[in-house]
């Protein structure tokens, strides 16, 4: 039987709230949560890994509505085109990033430099 976990548990292993928990609930970016005889919540590892997967990917910028169909493809495992489908998403994702960072390690250079010279602009000395 695989692991439950309670809805504080997940809260503060992601450091969400219960709101930011139950939102992604109902914009169906967890599959769907157990429940149990008295209504409380139960988790699972497939939720722990879809939220860390939301927490990696919005850190990037990307928004909710992006991760969505992400998110339902890497669910989807059973029909290998799907397979493909969120692979191919990731992969061109993955590419964008890279670039995101290469931008990023010139706009860090630049500023590295500007604090070892202590030049300003037009000035020669």
């Amino acid at each position: 039987m695989p692991e439950l976990f309670k809805m504080k548990e997940m809260m503060e292993q992601f450091e969400i709230s219960e709101d930011t928990l139950r939102y992604y609930e109902k914009m169906e970016l967890l599959p769907p949560v157990t429940r149990l005889s008295n209504g409380h919540r139960r988790y699972t590892q497939v939720h722990q890994e879809a939220l860390r997967m939301i927490q990696c990917l919005k850190k990037t910028g990307m928004s909710l509505q992006e991760l969505k169909p992400i998110l339902h493809l890497q669910l989807e495992t059973t029909d290998s085109g799907k397979n493909n489908e969120w692979r191919q998403i990731l992969t061109d994702y993955h590419h964008k990033i890279e670039r995101q960072q290469q931008e990023l390690q010139f706009i860090k250079d630049m500023i590295e430099m500007k604090l070892q010279t202590g030049k300003q602009f037009g000035k020669l000395s």
